[in-house]
């Protein structure tokens, strides 16, 4: 049925191509108001104009008053899109990187499908996201382990309904001084609709040209006035549903590649581009290995036969065809047979191209299943002539599901055997019931024969067990559900009255209140319970038990009654067994704002060239958030470490969160209008200085101060100059502040050990500072290059936490730029900006690898905030690392930002018709970070191409709207190092073409046709990891197909 209407909605897409190419020749065509330019854009080249509060000030001006930089999406843009969602809307503009969070792609397990967006690419928590003009509460779990990773309070922008969006405003870099903390890269202010009358109905369903990956969507936009004109009351409602995809449903995605190391010594290039990526030393079904995955250095009177020495991690130490020449490894059918494995061509330690090994392809999510309704009203009453009272009442509910990840998996590549905590290998013994006579016999064999048998190495006398590497997915899916329940309020009064010289001042009071509850649910396997029903017991699968007088544990387990499991190949586990060995995680988040605003602003002197303006305020914010992370995450108290707990199964153990802040906050603007056309200056038609500051007094850490100044110089009616600088704060959010120190047992990399300490970017840097780490223990450069680092093999304790001392992020940007109006091509509109940020202090998350790299290859060593959180013991073997948030990092962003816009009037096709042309785009000079001394750019690579681009044509009458885009990624790097290095080291430019066509009908009924990605535009090659930044290309052809009925 998919695939039916697939194919009808086929047959549209030459009529939306014939409609487009005709509207520029059918003289019975009609036309429609010309498309609404940006912000910063005007197309009237008048100085004449409404003023009005724009985005990045409280100073009401003229649209055109910006000394930012302001990209504008209005909801015309919006709805000719047919986008479910803001964030859709956004993450398609030049602009914005790779959304730190969103339905694409692999999914946290707190709050899976959310969208978080990225101006600049400098990271979602450094844009600040308001609704008309307030704070909104954030919906980022406030774990180290949420859906960024970062802490900090976005905004989820799938809980706007778009249907009351009027326009979303997005300033660069000004916001700081106006709106507070976050705003570094920039300020996003959705501006809703007020004060709607009449009754808007609509709906649409969307289809992929493949016949899935479905969307349906309904809206509701209600309002009437009252009170004789006097109030009016508007409500939104929205419903929205779509269906994932996994990797397999999509070619491109299926295919599995991957670079790797080359296998030809004599290849040119050391990463070759490889298909069909495997895993063969783990299998879903089971892989019985005779011995541990331990160095062969530990058994030097071992001989291997010729046949062993070649063979992937693991295949020494498997179960194999005895005499087979060369040796061959066997695993577990999915029926538990023992079958032999393929291990196509390896290509490095773990992985190979082709065969018949573990395939990460099967559980990888493309697309995630999302559910979302909502109910905002909205109302306003004029009290008395000069007050003005409005209310917001919210209510969003998001559902969203993680369709398959990586399961949980117990194998020698992560932890020793046996230790099923730590991830290791199962133990298991010979007589397991539901092991079956032939491969009894076979794996006994390979004890008695095996070389590197526990047994015949010498670990023990005689072996009666061997060991199950595994991927669990029978198991565990990694299928997560979440939910998110918004509710927000909002009242407030404002007013205007007769200030100094007569001038109207503007005042305002508002109060709000935001709550956002999340909560997910994720099944997860108990170790103890997982190793009480593999250490079974009986003389056939028939007569299983567990072994008698087993201590279950106290995890929440679905079920306390012990079951066997079986274990040899897939689906053989019961489902007494799956509940015994499965709990329930069900973590909880709650995120609390109360923010209380008052502001006065207006004129208050004369100048030259206009007024002297004012805005002065007060903002008292309190932010609370609440994690409780269930008791399956949470784990059990450690007898050993007070205050510490102990998972009850592989993950860490993830700390309860219960902290929060309050912050007062005092703000000033001044505009000055010093010159005006009126002045008759020569070379100076108007100038306009603007200045804002603020003053924060946050409790976390204390003062600070963020300011502006900018200005306007326009020297001939045809061109303004206009700029900016701006000096802005991000406070550390509750996260990084306030996480609980919690320890944990984890693997590591260590830059010293003798295979790793001519890597990194610069090799004789990091080799003498891991000299003087060990001169600092006494040891000497002999011991350092005879060291063989243990952190790698066996876990050691390490640390992560929150830090009270987080200082703010500070940044210093600028802004310069112009927009140009000729007054002999009316309509005419360009601008372009040049926009240069640099953060300083970043607080990262860093985890121990991170910590270890920028500790010794930092250039300052060991004078910076990395190494005191490691330590060494005696014999230079890592004993604790530190991991967590750290002011340390910087970023830099450099880029010129463009719009431009040109109408047309065609009344030769119809009195009010016209043809229109948009253009959005960015050139991105530089995206940098600095670690540890060491900078990395980023520009150039996939997602952060250095040019970037949106087009759009349009022809629009009184009854026909259609469209024509074209979005442009530019080409791009896989990496911006070792260039050589790799067989393919670009992708290509690649354009999406995107048209839609609307008309009404009686002028109430609009029915709407668009088509996403027009050409079925394929990802560039090789698009190895970079699904995210080309999904249209992987998703394919979509049609949405819409109708509204207005009252």
């Amino acid at each position: 049925m998919n695939l039916s209407r697939a194919r009808a909605m086929n047959l549209a897409v030459s009529s939306i191509a014939i409609a487009v190419a005709m509207t520029a020749t059918n003289a019975a065509a009609q036309t429609a108001p010309t498309p609404t330019p940006p912000a910063d854009t005007p197309q009237a080249n008048s100085d004449d104009g409404p003023d009005i509060i724009i985005t990045g000030s409280r100073i009401a001006r003229r649209a055109t008053d910006t000394v930012e930089p302001v990209l504008v999406l209005d909801s015309k843009a919006i709805e000719s899109r047919g986008f479910s969602t803001l964030g859709q809307a956004l993450s398609e503009q030049p602009a914005f990187g790779i959304a730190d969070s969103s339905p694409v792609g692999a999914q946290s397990s707190f709050g899976p499908g959310q969208s978080f967006v990225n101006f600049f690419g400098l990271g979602s928590q450094r844009t600040l996201t308001l609704v008309n003009g307030r704070r909104f509460v954030g919906s980022n779990t406030s774990t180290i382990f949420g859906p960024t990773g970062s802490g900090g309070s976005q905004v989820d922008l799938n809980l706007i309904p778009t249907k009351l969006i009027d326009r979303v405003e997005t300033v660069a870099v000004g916001g700081a001084p106006i709106y507070g903390s976050d705003a570094i890269a920039g300020t996003i202010n959705v501006i809703l609709k007020k004060s709607y009358s009449g009754l808007d109905l609509d709906a649409q369903y969307g289809i992929s040209d493949r016949g899935d990956a479905p969307d349906y969507r309904f809206r509701v936009l209600a309002g009437m006035n009252f009170g004789g004109g006097k109030g009016n009351i508007t409500f939104a409602g929205e419903y929205n549903e779509s269906k994932g995809l996994l990797y397999n449903d999509r070619y491109l995605t299926s295919l599995g590649r991957y670079y790797d190391a080359r296998v030809d010594p004599a290849y040119p290039y050391q990463r070759e581009l490889y298909t069909d990526r495997r895993l063969p030393s783990i299998a879903d079904t089971g892989i019985p290995l005779v011995g541990q995955y331990l160095s062969l250095f530990a058994f030097p009177n071992v001989v291997l036969p010729p046949s062993y020495e070649n063979l992937l991690f693991g295949g020494p130490y498997g179960v194999g065809v005895d005499g087979g020449v060369p040796y061959q490894s066997l695993k577990f059918d999915a029926s538990g047979n023992l079958v032999p494995i393929n291990f196509g061509k390896t290509t490095s330690f773990t992985n190979a191209s082709g065969g018949n090994g573990y395939s990460l392809t099967d559980l990888s999510n493309l697309l995630t299943n999302t559910k979302r309704y909502s109910g905002i009203l909205q109302a306003n009453y004029q009290l008395t002539s000069g007050i003005h009272a409005f209310a917001e009442l919210w209510y969003t509910h998001s559902e969203g599901t993680n369709l398959r990840d990586q399961p949980e998996y117990n194998s020698g590549l992560f932890g020793a055997p046996g230790d099923l905590p730590n991830a290791g290998a199962y133990k298991i013994s010979i007589n397991n019931p539901f092991l079956s006579a032939a491969s009894r016999t076979i794996i006994q064999n390979a004890i008695n024969n095996n070389p590197l048998s526990d047994q015949n190495v010498g670990l023990v006398g005689v072996q009666n067990y061997f060991f199950l590497d595994r991927a669990n997915t029978d198991l565990i899916t990694g299928r997560v559900r979440g939910w998110i329940n918004t509710y927000r309020a909002v009242v407030g009064l404002d007013g205007d009255f007769t200030g100094i010289g007569g001038k109207k001042w503007h005042w305002e009071i508002s109060a709000n209140y935001g709550r956002s509850d999340t909560k997910s649910v994720q099944p997860v396997l108990n170790s103890q319970n997982l190793a009480n029903a593999v250490d079974a017991i009986g003389s056939s699968p028939a007569t299983a038990t567990c072994r008698p007088g087993v201590v279950s544990s106290t995890g929440p387990t679905i079920s306390n009654v012990c079951a066997p499991l079986n274990l040899f190949g897939t689906g053989q586990a019961s489902q007494a067994a799956l509940n015994y060995i499965t709990m329930l995680a069900t973590p909880k988040s709650t995120n609390e704002q109360y923010d209380f605003v008052a502001s006065l602003s207006g004129p208050f002197a004369k100048l030259p060239g206009g007024d002297l303006s004012f805005a002065i305020g007060y903002e008292h914010r309190d932010e609370h958030s609440k994690f409780d992370p269930s008791a399956a995450f949470l784990g059990k108290p450690d007898p050993t470490n007070p205050g510490q707990y102990l998972s009850y199964g592989q993950l860490v153990p993830i700390a309860a969160i219960d902290a929060g802040y309050n912050t007062d906050e005092a703000f000033g603007e001044l505009q000055a209008d010093l010159i005006g056309p009126s002045n008759n200056i020569p070379a100076i038609r108007s100038l306009n200085l603007q200045l804002a500051g603020r003053y924060v007094d946050n409790s976390f850490n204390g003062r600070a101060f963020t300011w502006t100044a900018g200005g306007r110089w326009q020297p001939v009616r045809d061109i303004t100059f206009r700029g900016n600088f701006t000096h802005s704060i991000r406070s550390p959010s509750i996260t990084e502040f306030a996480n609980p120190a919690q320890s944990s047992f984890g693997f590591a990399d260590d830059p010293c050990d003798s295979t790793l300490i001519t890597q990194g970017p610069n090799p004789s840097g990091r080799a003498a500072n891991c000299l003087a780490a060990f001169q600092a223990k006494g040891l000497t450069a002999a011991d350092l290059a005879a060291y063989t680092s243990l952190a790698s093999q066996r876990s050691f304790r390490q640390g992560v936490a929150g830090d009270n001392t987080l200082k703010n992020e500070t940044a210093d940007s600028w802004t310069v730029g112009a927009i140009i109006q000729p007054t002999f091509i009316r309509r005419l509109t360009i601008s372009a900006d040049y926009v240069d940020i640099k953060v300083k202090g970043v607080i990262s998350s860093f985890g121990a690898d991170d910590v270890l790299n920028a500790c010794y290859d930092s250039t300052t060593y060991p004078n910076n905030a990395y190494c005191p959180r490691v330590q060494r013991d005696s014999s230079g073997q890592l004993s604790n690392v530190i991991a967590g948030y750290i002011n340390g990092d910087q970023l830099r962003y450099r880029g010129i930002v463009g719009q431009g816009e040109y109408t047309i009037p065609t009344p030769f096709l119809g009195a009010s018709s016209n043809i229109g042309l948009g253009v959005s785009y960015q050139h991105l000079f530089e995206l940098s970070s600095i670690s540890g001394g060491t900078k990395t750019r980023s520009e150039g690579t996939a997602g952060y191409s250095k040019d970037k681009g949106v087009a759009t044509l349009t022809y629009s009458n009184d009854w026909l709207e259609t469209f024509l885009q074209a979005s442009y990624i530019g080409p791009a790097k896989v990496s911006n190092y070792y260039a050589s290095n790799y067989q393919i080291n670009h992708y290509n430019q690649v354009v999406f073409l995107n048209a839609g066509m609307s008309f009404m009908v009686a002028k109430r009924f609009q029915f709407r046709l668009n088509v996403d990605n027009l050409l079925d535009q394929q990802p560039p090659f090789p698009s190895s990891g970079a699904t995210d930044v080309y999904f249209r290309g992987a998703l394919g052809r979509f049609y949405r197909a819409g109708v509204s009925v207005k009252f």
